[in-house]
Parts: structure tokens; C-alpha cells; sequence
């Protein structure tokens, strides 16, 4: 379902395939010239434009694929319902596979990070051979909120109302467009507590600064990938066989 799903997105034509790699590209030049040209962000004093880019392109990836896996993942099941009831696919498959299928989207985007911190000189590390352990975390904390969101909304219809401003929030309280130095102070336990932050600073560690990751980062990010993903897997598992009637099966 996730090869079937990448065919729609990118293998359509061979304009899809062009735009597969050129969309990532694209985002790094427009988002290159609003915050490093324009708003002069910098993650570093000695950093120039086109290393501040590539932060603020990886912590942008991260942030992206969150988000287009849990606005895609809430209705899944509500508009898949007919796969349950006729196929009886298993309705846990409906958020995993559309969670997979962006992390392999992301590949895309990390393959375009590296490309490019190559041809700026800043290179890459043996720290980046870690990339697979991350993103195993990465997509049990993306689905265990999607299972959560894909239960609510058999419930709810206003789901989708309600994630878009919340994912916009969760967004600018997270160091995609800035480094965590800049945080305000008194507002340090929001950083601290947001697992998204420790998963784009994670990333940014072994990717850019070529380094292990810090330990409060490995920590805090790792326990609530588990805690997030056991909790969605027992809401999921509970509701699961009424979703059929609850939907007019």
C-alpha cells in the first residue's frame, strides 16, 4: 500500500519523477531566501547563508513529514472504511502505511540535504550511519499520533478543523526556523518537553554538526516515541472493531 501509494504521488509521468526531486529543492532555495536573505537568521555567528540553509532545511524536513503524515493519517480510516468492511484488511495498516510512505518521501529530502551540504563544503559524517535507528523512532512516535488522531476522527468529523492550527503552533514553538538559542528563556520547559524539537535536534546533530546525539535529546525523544506509540496502539486496538459500525457499516 505504501509503493501504491509513492506510484500516485511520484510515478504518474516522468514530470512526476522530475518534480519528486525538484519540489525538495525548490523548498530549500524559497526557504533559504526567507529566513537566511531576507530575516538574516543565522544558527551561528561564523555560519554563512548557505550553511544556515542547511539547518534550517533539516529542521523544516522533520517538521514536514510530521506533518503531512498526520493530516493525511486522521481521515484514513474514515475514508478507507470500505477496505475494513470488504476486504477486511487489518485497520491498523491504513496510518502505518501513509506514515511509511512519508518517511520514504523524506529520504528524498535528507538525499538532497547531503547533496547539498557536500557541495558547500560542510560534508558529512559516520554519525549519519545512525539515520535508520532515528527514523525507526521517528515513525513509531509519527504513528502512534496517528493512530490516536485516526481513532478520534471515526468519532469526531472536526478533527481536521482542529489539527491544522495545532500542527502551525507545534511549528513555531519548535526550532524549524531558528536555532534553540534564541528561545526565550522563561518559555525553556516548552523546548524542553516538545519531543519535536529533540527529533529535529537529533537530526541536526548527526546530519550537521556531525556529532552523537545529546543524551537529553536521545532520552527524551525516545520515551516519548514508546510512551506515544503504546498509548495510540492500545486506543487504536480498542476501537478498532467498531469502526465498521460506527462509520455505517
Amino acid at each position: 500500500m505504501a509503493l501504491g501509494d509513492l506510484r500516485r504521488q511520484y510515478a504518474g509521468s516522468l514530470l512526476d519523477v522530475v518534480w519528486a526531486v525538484a519540489k525538495p529543492l525548490l523548498e530549500l532555495t524559497t526557504y533559504t531566501f526567507v529566513f537566511t536573505v531576507l530575516l538574516k537568521v543565522r544558527f551561528h555567528a561564523e555560519y554563512s547563508t548557505a550553511v544556515s540553509a542547511l539547518f534550517l532545511f533539516c529542521g523544516w524536513m522533520v517538521y514536514v513529514t510530521l506533518s503531512e503524515s498526520l493530516s493525511r493519517c486522521q481521515g484514513v480510516v474514515r475514508e478507507n472504511v470500505h477496505l475494513i468492511r470488504k476486504v477486511h484488511v487489518p485497520a491498523a495498516i491504513l496510518p502505518a502505511y501513509v506514515t511509511f510512505s512519508e518517511l520514504v518521501v523524506q529520504l528524498m529530502r535528507i538525499a538532497i540535504l547531503v547533496g547539498a551540504s557536500l557541495i558547500v563544503g560542510w560534508g558529512i559524517s559516520g554519525w549519519a550511519l545512525l539515520l535508520p535507528v532515528v527514523m525507526v523512532f521517528q515513525f513509531l512516535f509519527t504513528y502512534g499520533i496517528a493512530m490516536l488522531l485516526s481513532t478520534v476522527s471515526v468519532f469526531f468529523k472536526d478533527v481536521r478543523q482542529l489539527l491544522n492550527p495545532l500542527l502551525l503552533i507545534w511549528m513555531f514553538i519548535s526550532p524549524v526556523f531558528y536555532p534553540e538559542s534564541v528561545f526565550p528563556r522563561p518559555f525553556t520547559p516548552i523546548l524542553v518537553f516538545n519531543p519535536l524539537a529533540h527529533l529535529i535536534g537529533i537530526y541536526r546533530q548527526i546530519l550537521l554538526n556531525h556529532t552523537a546525539p545529546l543524551p537529553g535529546q536521545i532520552i527524551i525523544f525516545g520515551a516519548a516515541s514508546i510512551t506515544v506509540f503504546c498509548l495510540g496502539w492500545w486506543v487504536f486496538r480498542r476501537q478498532a472493531p467498531h469502526f465498521s459500525d460506527l462509520l455505517g457499516g
